[in-house]
């Protein structure tokens, strides 16, 4: 029996073609919700990114908790933190060295703000892609408070940029512009676990839904996992289940599937 269901944000709830959540994946999360299943946001943007379609709709189906960060920093609908595990404060120093010798563009990613090194044309790109143009800042202020996760505008296979001279992080990615730069042994399934610990769910009862690389951890630690239409080959390849897109009614459909739902 399913008593929680995971989400994604981008391209999973929310189109990346319209960037806004489709009539049909409300009403899947209504239905969820009247049903008793507990829902997470399971996302890779920060407490202060979260767009305007979730925070609509969290007022209309309120979910249950959030695990923001990739998995980095995760509360209840009350605010109460149950996983806090920021990036190493040495290893942020040396991203941020990254970045202002021009090695990478880099986003810092905090509780309080989010901004860019540099808008390049491939910062740009990533921007659009989801609807979201950060502000560019003083990488001073990575040092100043905590950095749960840095955003990397490099190429695929370029990871070792970072990872060379990094002693405590890994890193995850869901487009070729950027990768997702986060603590070792963090990801989506250390929130999912903490989540699990906090609600007293087993994994085979929590169901993850999702469509980028970054996604893939986290459908490996859950009972059922369904990948979107939209998601590449490899991340269907992992899910026990595939959906169409969200702006076909994947999502609703994939729920009435696994009769989740009416």
């Amino acid at each position: 029996m399913i008593r929680a269901a995971f989400f994604d944000i981008d391209g999973t709830l929310v189109s990346l073609r319209t960037h806004d959540i489709p009539a049909s994946a409300v009403r899947a999360l209504e239905e969820l919700h009247e049903a008793g299943v507990l829902l997470f946001l399971a996302t890779g943007r920060s407490t202060a990114d979260l767009p305007r379609p979730i925070r609509e709709l969290d007022a209309r189906v309120p979910f249950d908790g959030f695990l923001t960060f990739n998995g980095q920093y995760c509360y209840d609908a009350a605010g109460e933190v149950f996983r806090d595990a920021p990036i190493d404060a040495r290893d942020a120093a040396r991203i941020t060295a990254l970045a202002a010798d021009g090695t990478m563009d880099i986003a810092v990613m905090q509780l309080s703000r989010m901004f860019v090194s540099r808008h390049t044309p491939r910062v740009v790109a990533a921007e659009a892609a989801v609807d979201n143009v950060a502000p560019v800042g003083d990488l001073a202020l990575a040092l100043g408070e905590p950095t749960y996760q840095f955003c990397a505008y490099i190429e695929p296979g370029e990871e070792h940029l970072f990872m060379d001279v990094c002693e405590h992080v890994e890193h995850t990615r869901w487009s070729p512009n950027f990768c997702d730069i986060i603590p070792a042994g963090g990801g989506k399934p250390a929130g999912i676990a903490a989540a699990c610990a906090r609600w007293g769910l087993a994994p085979e009862e929590c169901a993850a839904f999702g469509d980028g690389g970054n996604d893939v951890p986290m459908f490996g630690c859950v009972g059922v996992s369904v990948a979107m239409g939209n998601a590449a080959a490899d991340v269907k390849a992992a899910a026990t289940m595939v959906a169409s897109d969200v702006d076909d009614d994947g999502l609703l459909v994939a729920c009435q599937e696994l009769e989740l739902v009416g």
